[in-house]
């Protein structure tokens, strides 16, 4: 994939960044219904009559007549409508035909969100990325699903102040400076090793589809808190998955050649790795690379109770420390 950051003829017509604009000045958290309607209708943003949707009060408007504009939404709770949960904009309704189509999309939206907001707060994704502007009271997100559809978000984080980088919401995981990340998530300790394989499955399958579209690179590391020399780590290289039984390097004497060999790992350099090199595309390298991870932190000695995780992304002049949410394992205090 191009690692290029295209601005390309999708905006041209500045549309998007006036949508940026038009936006910024919104406040749903400080605003009643009433004076929210007031404000989008001066942008010529008509709100029809409340429908019930996904458990939400959802309000819709036509944003602009054309191929990428659609409708717009606006959400609220619906035990309190005058409270304001998001507003929505699809910025582009008709999925492309491929991938390189889509991250050229969701790029040249982050580019002219950072022209107008400067740098993201937080990153994340759920097999389709996202980034997050922070605000007072709420914040702004422009991500792609799955099928490369962008839409741009204003969240009301005052009605949740976690509601826009929530993993339930926001998908597996998440990247930013330390001061940024949300608390921790703590380790369920009735975790075994099979729950925690699929959690892994879940992760690394986002993280081998999104990092790409950022253009970047994540590397995680999973190990034991106790002895942190018993580790595994995995990192993507492009649309490259790799992983690498590292632990045994410090613990040789736990390492059976034949056995690894067996269950799928080569040795090219001293160092048990495994390379996919479409995991990108192939959700079942994840799969199988989730298996062969824990299946070594078993082996190494780590228990699920004392696992923890750690990581970076780096890609767009950044350097953001990863925190997985939904793994059941705690975030590394040591990195």
């Amino acid at each position: 994939m191009d690692k290029r950051i295209p601005r390309g003829s999708w905006f041209e017509d500045d549309a998007f960044r006036e949508l940026v604009r038009q936006t910024v000045p919104l406040r749903p958290g400080g605003w009643s219904l009433p004076e929210f309607e007031d404000a989008v209708s001066a942008l010529g943003w008509e709100l029809d009559e409340p429908d019930e949707f996904a458990g939400q009060v959802r309000r819709r408007f036509v944003f602009r007549k054309g191929p990428w504009g659609g409708y717009g939404s606006v959400d609220s709770d619906p035990e309190e409508p005058e409270r304001i949960l998001k507003l929505r904009v699809p910025v582009v309704d008709m999925p492309p035909e491929d991938v390189r189509t889509a991250a050229d999309m969701v790029r040249a939206a982050w580019w002219v969100m950072e022209e107008e907001l400067g740098p993201p707060t937080l990153w994340g994704g759920g097999v389709g990325p996202w980034m997050l502007w922070r605000r007072p009271g709420s914040s702004l997100v422009v991500h792609a699903d799955s099928e490369g559809q962008v839409d741009f978000e204003l969240v009301n984080t005052d009605a949740d102040p976690d509601a826009a980088g929530r993993t339930d919401s926001r998908g597996s995981w998440r990247a930013a400076d330390p001061e940024h990340l949300p608390p921790a998530a703590p380790a369920d300790p009735a975790t075994d090793w099979d729950a925690m394989e699929k959690r892994l499955y879940r992760a690394l399958r986002a993280l081998a589809h999104d990092t790409p579209f950022l253009p970047g690179m994540f590397i995680l590391h999973l190990g034991s808190a106790q002895d942190p020399q018993r580790f595994v780590q995995c990192w993507n290289e492009g649309l490259e998955l790799v992983i690498e039984a590292t632990g045994y390097l410090h613990h040789p004497e736990l390492a059976d050649p034949a056995r690894l060999a067996e269950s799928g790992w080569q040795s090219p350099h001293s160092l048990w790795q495994r390379r996919f090199p479409d995991a990108m595309g192939e959700a079942s390298c994840a799969k199988t690379a989730a298996h062969m991870l824990v299946g070594e932190l078993g082996n190494l000695g780590v228990d699920p109770a004392d696992l923890v995780h750690s990581g970076t992304v780096s890609g767009r002049g950044h350097n953001f420390h990863l925190d997985l949410p939904g793994l059941g394992a705690r975030r590394d205090p040591r990195a």
